[in-house]
């Protein structure tokens, strides 16, 4: 992992040893409570844990919650999963059979979507509300704009999901992993040849 020098400069100003503590060569110690001073910096911390599998760069938000007591926990939530071959894109799922209450969602993604209209004069003009449910019941409200707009059906951007981001993401990434289970074999990251 690269850290750049702002991000090392942080973690040494945290990690600074006290003036008063004494240095023991060769001892590794493990606190169960944080000072309040760094707690406070940790519990706000924005950070992402990077993964690499084949031509795909998964990106975990890791927040960390700092209890009364003092103890850290980890929480990482599902990934954006980018796909890096050609355009750096989020990667986008096709095989979907979703319907919203105007539109078929025939591709998806956490940043785009491509409709197919049931109706088919049906155009979008600006910004558009779409609500639907996943496969795994969980609603998705999304606030779109079109890119482009065809006899095939309606290129959008994603400009803000208003409910069920983490599930949209969840299922993302599962579905990802269903369709690359071999990337993902046994949690080895293996190499794709292809």
């Amino acid at each position: 992992m690269d850290l750049s020098p702002e991000e090392l400069n942080f973690f040494s100003e945290i990690f600074k040893p006290n003036k008063t503590s004494v240095s023991h060569q060769n001892t590794l110690t493990l606190q169960s409570d944080v000072p309040a001073d760094i707690a406070q910096l940790l519990s706000n911390a924005n950070l992402t844990l990077l993964a690499e599998v084949a031509h795909y760069q998964l990106w975990f938000p890791l927040n960390l919650k700092v209890d009364g007591s003092g103890s850290i926990s980890p929480v990482i939530s599902a990934p954006e999963v980018i796909d890096t071959q050609g355009t750096q894109r989020s990667w986008r799922w096709s095989k979907l059979d979703i319907k919203s209450k105007d539109f078929c969602i025939e591709s998806l993604s956490s940043t785009g979507i491509f409709l197919k209209p049931l109706d088919n004069t049906k155009h979008i003009e600006g910004v558009k509300n779409i609500e639907f449910t996943l496969p795994n019941d969980e609603k998705v409200c999304i606030k779109i704009e079109p890119i482009r707009q065809s006899k095939q059906g309606i290129a959008a951007k994603i400009i803000s999901i208003d409910t069920g981001k983490e599930a949209l993401k969840a299922y993302l990434f599962e579905e990802h992993k269903r369709q690359y289970a071999a990337l993902y074999d046994a949690g080895v990251l293996i190499d794709h040849v292809g």
